[in-house]
């Protein structure tokens, strides 16, 4: 038996060629779980692209040493979520 995961109703509209494809491809009973799987999909996929693209843009070092890279992004992902170190790493709550 698996956990029980609350469930809200959601309301949108999706084109009618799309729905009917929905509706000829997957049963009634399994489309809500569907639905539900594409849009967790799509969704970390966007997570991942704005990642790519943040990396992308992050500065270049042009030749100059210092911190590895390691240190540089621990330092920017304490800036993006004002979390302290020790929190990232796990020592601390």
């Amino acid at each position: 038996m698996g956990i029980s995961v609350s469930k809200e109703r959601a309301t949108f509209s999706i084109a009618a060629d799309i729905k009917s494809r929905l509706e000829e491809e997957v049963p009634k009973s399994e489309r809500s779980r569907f639905v539900e799987k594409a849009i967790d999909q799509a969704l970390r996929a966007t997570a991942v692209n704005r990642l790519k693209k943040m990396l992308d843009e992050l500065p270049r070092n042009s030749g100059v040493q210092g911190e590895s890279t390691t240190d540089f992004l621990r330092a920017q992902r304490m800036k993006w979520d004002g979390r302290p170190l020790d929190v990232l790493e796990g020592s601390k709550e």
